[in-house]
């Protein structure tokens, strides 16, 4: 976290690349602050409530963004026409028309930023040629906001949704600053509706709100901005550490991104409850899953959700068999791993995903897997092997190429289990406070939804002074133990 100086508050009003206005720093929460003290004095107008928000919303991204805020503006005009005109088009055809050619066009503008150098390095290698990369920036928030509009215009075409008459409610739902960025993938289904709705900024829900910002806060600024400074140490030169630390180093990138990116969730939907708004979840205790299916439906459930809606059931999902139902998992998986990054690394992530999804509804289906009994030791087997399988499968994820990746496992997996140990007692040694963050971490990512309940609610029942001290608390503890100074999420990169 940090503090504002004279220089910092006339940068607010300014782009700098490479600095957006994100919700674990200073800057964000004075102005969030300021935003919200004008908000609840006028939010029950609908009207000043709508351009306040939507207002807002543009200067968070073009702070984020820049001049590609006209970029968002045009998807936004684009995508607007064309569901209205797919639903006023008599012939099923021609609404097929209209929503083929705007998502080539949506899909066409995430591929030119995200991937054209990808395309040119694959070019490359095949012809051995050496055609230079171009300097393309890529637009913070692309994936997401591309995806939200993709789902929108495919369900006015299935008709599972009515178009909205009013530019103004589409811009306020696409741009709406909470989840923006970085997610959730919010369906227009879910939230168009509150737009027009009669907001009552309810204690519950507004304690309720303040609660996940708190607690993304401690994730995020504390947890994954802390284990991350070790993290970036290791993988750095992962050959020049010992097997144990690369094993440590996994662990606690396995941590860091869960607490990153579920901590940046809490707070986006912290912030809009806040508001009076109810965004979907995203994570559901994805570390307690007890199979690799089980995960993908705790993991990013708003992408996971997307994927099976808009990708998996189109390709034909399992009403044709087996075979194909496998066929299609893989292909889901592989689409989802290009989704995240344009690199062979994340192909291979989401392909190797996609065999283990294919693997576990295997082995559910066979004899064998019918036969194993459901009880306590069988359950944390299932666990802990899809922990491992997650937590190796990260890697690729973390490093910067294939050949990393190899080695970084390569160590790992050599390591055995006398030498692993051996290194124990002076890794707790020299950082004793990584052990205790990462071993403290994942506690707490496995402890029972109950306790979390306890906590949660006993937060919303004290008085509006102890729910300050927390803030004041983990605002704190994120000054002290943060590195190098305030770390971009890492789920701005894709």
């Amino acid at each position: 976290m940090q503090t504002l100086n004279l220089e910092e508050i006339l940068n607010l009003f300014v782009y700098k690349e490479g600095s957006p206005l994100m919700f674990n720093t200073g800057a964000f929460l004075l102005l969030f602050a300021l935003f919200y003290t004008v908000y609840v004095t006028g939010y029950k107008q609908l009207a000043f409530r709508k351009w306040y928000v939507l207002a807002f919303s543009l200067y968070f991204y073009f702070k984020a963004s820049g001049i590609y805020l006209v970029l968002l503006g045009g998807t936004i005009l684009l995508d607007y026409f064309v569901a209205i005109q797919i639903e006023k088009a008599a012939k099923q055809q021609v609404a097929k028309l209209w929503l083929i050619g705007s998502i080539v066009v949506n899909v066409g503008l995430l591929g030119y930023f995200k991937y054209t150098n990808f395309l040119i390095d694959i070019y490359n290698f095949f012809l051995l040629d050496k055609t230079p990369t171009l300097s393309i920036f890529l637009p913070i928030g692309i994936s997401f906001f591309t995806f939200q509009t993709i789902s929108y215009k495919v369900d006015v075409y299935r008709k599972q949704l009515k178009a909205t008459t009013s530019l103004l409610d589409y811009a306020f739902y696409i741009t709406f600053f909470p989840h923006l960025v970085a997610g959730p993938i919010v369906r227009a289904k879910d939230f168009l509706y509150q737009i027009n709705t009669g907001l009552i900024l309810d204690k519950v829900f507004s304690a309720e709100g303040l609660y996940l910002i708190v607690k993304g806060l401690f994730k995020k600024a504390v947890v994954a901005d802390y284990v991350a400074q070790y993290v970036d140490l290791v993988y750095a030169n992962p050959s020049g550490f010992s097997g144990f630390e690369n094993w440590m180093a996994m662990y606690a990138y396995t941590l860091q991104i869960f607490c990153d990116f579920s901590g940046y969730t809490d707070m986006a939907i912290g912030l809009a409850a806040i508001m009076g708004f109810k965004l979907c979840e995203n994570f559901n205790s994805p570390y307690q899953a007890t199979n690799i299916t089980d995960f993908w439906r705790k993991w990013h459930i708003s992408l996971s959700s997307w994927l099976r809606d808009y990708i998996y059931i189109p390709l034909g999902g399992n009403r044709n068999g087996k075979g194909m139902q496998q066929v299609n998992q893989l292909l889901t998986m592989l689409i989802g791993g290009l989704w995240h990054g344009a690199s062979m690394r994340f192909i291979i992530w989401g392909g190797l995903h996609g065999l283990a999804l294919v693997i576990h509804k295997l082995w559910s289906g066979s004899a064998l897997g019918k036969a194993v009994p459901d009880n306590g030791f069988t359950k944390f087997i299932g666990w802990f092997i899809t922990l491992h399988t997650v937590a190796l499968l990260w890697i690729l994820f973390r490093v910067p190429d294939l050949a990393t990746a190899q080695a970084t496992l390569q160590t790992v997996l050599e390591t055995d289990f006398l030498t692993f140990w051996s290194y124990a007692e002076p890794f707790w040694n020299a950082r004793p406070l990584v052990l205790i963050m990462v071993l403290g971490g994942f506690a707490l990512t496995i402890i029972p939804q109950s306790w979390k309940e306890v906590v949660k609610q006993h937060f919303i029942a004290a008085p509006l002074v102890y729910k300050a001290l927390w803030l004041i608390i983990i605002i704190h503890l994120s000054m002290e133990m943060s590195g190098q100074g305030v770390q971009p999420f890492i789920y701005f990169q894709f």
